[in-house]
C-alpha cells in the first residue's frame, strides 16, 4: 500500500511527465500559480525602445485616434455665415417631384381641352403667389366658405405654377438637336394633340387603359415620340373598327408613327427631350384652377379682385 501511494505521488510529480516539454511547462505554472489575464502582465521585461521606435508605434494610434474625427465635418465659427451651395442636388430632387405630382393629372386632361402655352413661366409664377396670398390672408374666414378640398386646391397653385416653370426652363435636350431631330419633333408637337383627341373619342379611357397610362409616362418624361408611337399603334391595329368614326386620315397617322419609330430607332432619350406638350399640359391646368381662384376673389374683394388676380396671366 505504502509503495502504491509513492507511485501515485511520483505521476502527480510534474517532472514526470511524458515529455520534456510538458514537464517543465506545468512546473513552470504549478510554481507560478494562476497567472492573471491583464493586459498589463508581460512574460519578462522588454528592453525600453529607441526614441526612433517610439516615434513609429505612436504614429499608427495617432492616425486612428484621428479617423473618427476626419468623418465629422468642421464646426463653424460664430461669427462666420454658412456656405451655401447655389443649387443643392435636394433643391433638385425636389423641384422633380413637385413637376412630377402635378404632371401626372396635367398629362390625364383630355387633348381637347389643352391650350398652347406662350407666356413667361416667372411672371406667371408670380402673379399666382400674390394672387393667392391675397385670396388666402383669411384662412378662417375662407373655409367657411368653400370645401376643404377647393381652399387646399387653391393655396396649392403656387407650386402648380413651379411646375411649370420646370417645365419650360430645365426639361431641355442636353444640346440643340440637328436639324433632322428638331424637323421630326416639330411634326410630332404638331400632331400629336389631334391624334389624342381622335383616339380619346375612338377608344375611351377605360377600355384601353393600359396604353393611356404608357402615353401618360411618356408625356411626363417629356418623350412624345414614345406617346406617339403608343397611340398610332394602337389605331392602326384597329383601324377597321374606327376607320368611319375616326376624324383624322389613316395616311396622316401612319406618317406619324412612321415619324415617332424613326426617332426611337436614331435617338436616344435625353436627345429627343420636348417638353412642350407637357408644357402645355400644365398650363391648361393652372388655367383652370386659376379661374376658381378669380372667383373666390370676385367673392371676396368685388371689382377690387382685379389688381391682384388679373383675368389673364399669359399672353394667349
Amino acid at each position: 500500500m505504502t509503495r502504491a501511494r509513492d507511485d501515485l505521488e511520483a505521476l502527480r510529480d510534474p517532472a514526470l511527465r511524458s515529455t520534456p516539454l510538458e514537464a517543465e511547462s506545468s512546473a513552470q505554472s504549478t510554481a507560478s500559480g494562476p497567472m492573471d489575464p491583464g493586459p498589463e502582465q508581460t512574460s519578462g521585461a522588454p528592453e525600453a525602445p529607441s526614441p526612433a521606435e517610439r516615434q513609429g508605434a505612436d504614429e499608427p494610434q495617432q492616425a486612428g485616434s484621428e479617423r473618427p474625427d476626419a468623418a465629422e465635418p468642421p464646426a463653424p465659427s460664430v461669427g462666420e455665415p454658412p456656405q451655401a451651395d447655389p443649387r443643392a442636388r435636394g433643391d433638385e430632387s425636389l423641384d422633380r417631384e413637385r413637376y412630377e405630382r402635378y404632371a401626372m393629372p396635367a398629362s390625364d386632361l383630355p387633348a381637347a381641352n389643352v391650350q398652347a402655352f406662350r407666356g413667361d413661366a416667372a411672371g406667371v409664377l408670380a402673379i399666382v403667389r400674390r394672387a393667392v396670398q391675397s385670396v388666402t390672408r383669411d384662412p378662417a374666414r375662407h373655409r367657411r366658405r368653400l370645401p376643404k378640398s377647393r381652399f387646399d386646391t387653391i393655396r396649392s397653385l403656387p407650386e402648380l405654377a413651379m411646375a411649370l416653370d420646370h417645365a419650360v426652363t430645365r426639361m431641355q435636350p442636353e444640346s440643340a438637336p440637328p436639324p433632322e431631330v428638331a424637323e421630326r419633333l416639330d411634326q410630332i408637337h404638331e400632331a400629336l394633340r389631334p391624334t389624342l383627341a381622335a383616339a380619346e373619342v375612338c377608344f375611351p379611357r377605360g377600355i384601353v387603359p393600359e396604353t393611356y397610362g404608357i402615353v401618360r409616362r411618356a408625356l411626363v418624361a417629356g418623350d412624345p415620340a414614345s406617346a406617339a408611337a403608343t397611340i398610332t399603334n394602337l389605331i392602326l391595329d384597329r383601324w377597321g373598327h374606327v376607320q368611319n368614326r375616326i376624324s383624322i386620315t389613316r395616311d396622316e397617322v401612319t406618317r406619324l408613327n412612321s415619324t415617332a419609330k424613326w426617332l426611337l430607332s436614331n435617338t436616344r432619350p435625353p436627345e429627343r427631350l420636348d417638353s412642350r406638350d407637357i408644357r402645355d399640359r400644365l398650363w391648361s391646368l393652372l388655367r383652370e384652377r386659376y379661374e376658381q381662384l378669380r372667383a373666390i376673389a370676385q367673392e371676396v374683394s368685388g371689382d377690387d379682385s382685379r389688381e391682384y388676380a388679373p383675368e389673364r396671366l399669359a399672353a394667349d
